[in-house]
């Protein structure tokens, strides 16, 4: 490119055309260190018709005078030259920026290696139990260290499937944890001495959820529920017409089932089925991907939690009101999210974010490595603290607010 542009007086002078003073390199304007999301900074140079600019990038496109993008916190470099008459260009001017959290930095300090297809987990008596969509194991992590694995479910034979756990706990004799094989159309249940009992449902179990009386499953993109009723242990099935579930949480003697297409709440009775009231989800943000509109659900003290990944927002649902409150996700599409301390826990395909479980405002958050393939991030919270787990990379990573002692051990391991 260099012997083009030179070739270009050249050229001018044969036809007799003057060749344009070249523009002056660009003065950027702008912050240098921010803890903004979406920083602004303005070009400004002499003779330039134009510009040209890119962040973290040498390929550069054109850009307005006034130029702004959203920007993960850390260090960015933002490259810009200016363009005048006849396709002149001036010399790139290269500018760091640091942006920075704005709130404080959660604590992920232990993350230990579980497996590919680390599904979504759940706490129980001091351990994490995280469900292995590969090969249908369930991993036990105690103190950074994966103890124990028992064969729950069945090995999926495509990505895009996703296991899932829930615990119950009735009582300190009475602890249970439940698990939901999306390949295998099964859910396990192991109490506290490692026995099991196998349910086989209907296919594609997405989630669970446990109360005293019974544990409920939704049955990914359909209107089939299954309920387990924990005195009989029996198996039952419930159908919501219409409904394409992602999600499902039990809480103020309802059951709530999520759906998408279109996006909704809907309050059921827990033992029929039965739709009591219908909350329609319309977050007021612009679509940011075209993946699915709603992902999971997640309840406590007074409302449940859903997570909307196309518009990179949650969803607050009063469940005595029906109110609903909407708040964008800063860093990356919000998957996974789990209640517990005061705080709704989201997982981003970016980040984990700690929001006010009253007001939605964003009190911590911490970055976390991106998926390789999916989009698969979940979470839990137990034990002080929450528990996210990366299906692509196969861990389960210890997340706590700062100033939160650890509960267990804090040793680190890849």
């Amino acid at each position: 490119m260099k012997a083009v542009y030179a070739l270009v007086p050249l050229v001018l002078g044969t036809l007799g055309v003057a060749t344009p003073p070249r523009p002056a390199p660009p003065t950027v304007v702008g912050p240098r260190t921010t803890t903004l999301e979406q920083p602004v900074y303005m070009f400004k140079a002499k003779r330039a018709t134009g510009f040209r600019c890119a962040f973290d990038s040498a390929v550069l496109h054109r850009c307005a005078k006034r130029y702004s993008e959203r920007l993960l916190p850390g260090t960015h470099v933002l490259r810009v030259r200016s363009v005048g008459r006849r396709n002149t260009r001036s010399r790139v001017v290269t500018v760091r920026i640091l942006v920075r959290l704005p709130v404080p930095e959660l604590a992920a300090d232990q993350t230990t290696a579980v497996g590919e297809g680390a599904g979504v987990p759940a706490t129980q008596a001091g351990a994490t139990y995280v469900p292995i969509t590969s090969n249908g194991t369930l991993a036990v992590v105690r103190d950074g260290s994966v103890v124990s694995r028992a064969t729950v479910g069945v090995a999926a034979t495509a990505i895009g499937l996703l296991d899932t756990a829930v615990a119950d706990e009735r009582s300190a004799t009475q602890r249970a944890v439940w698990t939901a094989s999306d390949e295998g159309a099964r859910i396990t249940r192991i109490d506290s001495n490692g026995t099991t009992r196998r349910f086989d449902v209907a296919p594609r179990p997405g989630g669970l959820a446990a109360s005293e009386r019974a544990v409920w499953a939704f049955h990914f993109l359909t209107g089939t529920i299954t309920r387990i009723d924990l005195g009989a242990m029996t198996a039952s099935r419930l159908e919501v017409p219409g409904a394409q579930a992602t999600g499902i949480a039990v809480h103020a003697g309802s059951l709530w089932l999520l759906t998408t297409n279109p996006s909704r709440v809907l309050e059921l009775d827990p033992d029929t089925g039965a739709v009591k009231r219908t909350i329609a989800l319309t977050p007021p943000f612009a679509l940011r991907r075209a993946l699915i509109g709603t992902w999971w659900l997640a309840a406590g003290s007074g409302a449940v939690w859903a997570t909307l990944p196309n518009n990179g927002a949650v969803a607050r649902v009063d469940t005595t009101t029906g109110t609903v409150q909407y708040f964008r996700t800063p860093y990356g599409d919000p998957f996974g999210i789990a209640v517990g301390a005061g705080s709704a826990w989201v997982a981003t395909d970016r980040s984990v974010l700690q929001l006010d479980e009253s007001t939605g405002a964003l009190k911590g958050a911490t970055l976390v490595p991106p998926p390789t393939r999916t989009a698969f991030v979940s979470i839990a919270y137990g034990y002080g603290a929450a528990w996210f787990t990366s299906y692509d990379r196969g861990t389960v990573t210890r997340i706590r607010a700062p100033g939160t002692p650890p509960t267990r051990g804090s040793s680190t391991r890849k």
